[in-house]
């Protein structure tokens, strides 16, 4: 499976604020686009993520249109370096894959990646990647879930910490289920976000309570509207 992941990014200044940052989406109302809100990006190409009622509680889903993949900057959390980010996340569908970014940065738009996707149902497989400035990826660990079902919710979360090697740990439902160092590329502090798609079949991907927990020392505060500003369309 070959998934492009395409972020514009001008710079970024050494200096941002690093914040913890949650989002359960009840903010918004069923139909609004995910980038309405200022604490999160679309940037200016691929499908939308949409609010939808889920029995009374508001959930991200995707609406691909002619687009199969998605992908979204977290603007909340500004910049940061040490700790984690992580959703909830339900799919339906296979050949697809739902994942979260940390430490993108710079004009290249470099990022760490660490997804979740059906392999053989009920098999499924995790993976953590490096993402390179063309949308590529390298796999840099990859394991196996069992067992994954569709319509189910699942927790994930992706823990970065340390700068030569930088440790890249991905847990499902509280357990670590993938963990391994990078020696080669290691990224500095970048923004977080989420990224799916798919090769075949369209799914659908349904995400909630989206939480970024920066455990490192705060940095310098900037607007959202200064951090927008670093983005192109």
């Amino acid at each position: 499976m070959k998934t492009s992941i395409i972020l514009f990014l001008c710079f970024l200044p050494a200096t941002l604020l690093a914040i913890n940052f949650s989002d359960n989406f009840e903010s918004f109302s069923p139909g609004e686009n995910l980038d309405t809100s200022p604490y999160w990006l679309r940037p200016g190409i691929g499908a939308n993520l949409l609010i939808q009622d889920d029995g009374g509680n508001n959930i991200v889903e995707t609406s691909w249109g002619s687009d199969s993949f998605a992908t979204y900057l977290c603007l909340g959390s500004a910049i940061w370096f040490e700790g984690s980010v992580s959703t909830d996340v339900k799919f339906t569908g296979a050949e697809a894959v739902f994942g979260l970014l940390t430490r993108l940065t710079g004009s290249n738009s470099e990022c760490y990646m660490a997804g979740i996707f059906p392999a053989i149902p009920p098999l499924g497989a995790t993976v953590i990647a490096y993402v390179n400035p063309s949308g590529e990826y390298t796999i840099l660990s990859q394991d196996f879930f069992y067992p994954m079902s569709e319509n189910t919710w699942y927790n994930l979360s992706f823990e970065v910490s340390g700068s030569n090697p930088v440790q890249l740990t991905l847990s499902v439902d509280g357990t670590v289920n993938s963990s391994t160092q990078d020696n080669t590329h290691m990224l500095g502090i970048g923004m977080a976000g989420v990224v799916c798609g798919y090769d075949s079949e369209e799914p659908v991907f349904s995400m909630d309570n989206f939480v970024v927990d920066d455990t490192a020392t705060a940095l310098t505060r900037v607007t959202f509207g200064r951090i927008k500003t670093l983005f192109t369309e």
